[in-house]
């Protein structure tokens, strides 16, 4: 056993270095290399219709051939207030309440958002007709619930509440410095989201 205190005399001998390049070894490298920024490029700049971040959406981005790998699979608000689809309802959000073990109460909206619609339920909201601020509340609830579920994997829980806190305190949306949406242009948004 050596002695990690003393040199080795003896070292093993070492593989002499080439000073030639070998040419595929530098293919390799130069085409990896050179393709990386290209493919986060690309990665980067998805699709209008296909899952994009508030701020990328006010850019406008319609090329990149990779962005498939991106869409969302969100759903709509007549989507999510339909019965028959009430059992997809990701937990913790519950359309209705089940009594008994093992149940559970509806989701309040004002337990999840900043309060607007008093002692409604996510369900209910969904329900609402009209416009302002209605039309925004609809698509934040089905946001929400995209996300939950996995099918909008751009969007988070903290960013949609931030959507909707924001609206509802100053009426528009900042997706980008100098940049404010009214509530129709919210609502374009959340929907180029949705799939179905």
């Amino acid at each position: 056993m050596s002695d990690p205190t003393k040199p080795d005399l003896n070292p093993a001998p070492r593989r002499p270095v080439s000073t030639v390049p070998v040419a595929s070894r530098r293919r390799l490298l130069q085409g990896g290399l050179a393709s990386a920024p290209v493919l986060m490029t690309l990665i980067s700049r998805p699709v209008l219709g296909q899952v994009q971040t508030p701020s990328a959406f006010c850019s406008g981005n319609t090329s990149t051939p990779l962005a498939s790998a991106l869409l969302s699979s969100g759903r709509s608000a007549t989507f999510w207030k339909e019965g028959q689809n009430f059992s997809v309802w990701p937990a913790p959000f519950y359309p209705t309440t089940v009594q008994g073990p093992g149940g559970h109460h509806a989701t309040l909206f004002d337990s999840v958002f900043t309060p607007h619609f008093s002692g409604k339920t996510l369900l209910q909201v969904l329900d609402e007709g009209g416009g302002p601020p209605h039309d925004v509340a609809r698509d934040i609830v089905a946001a929400l619930l995209n996300i939950a579920a996995g099918w909008t994997p751009v969007l988070t829980i903290p960013m949609v509440k931030g959507i909707w806190n924001e609206y509802i305190t100053t009426g528009s949306f900042e997706p980008t410095a100098g940049i404010h949406w009214d509530h129709g242009q919210i609502v374009t948004y959340l929907q180029s989201t949705m799939s179905a």
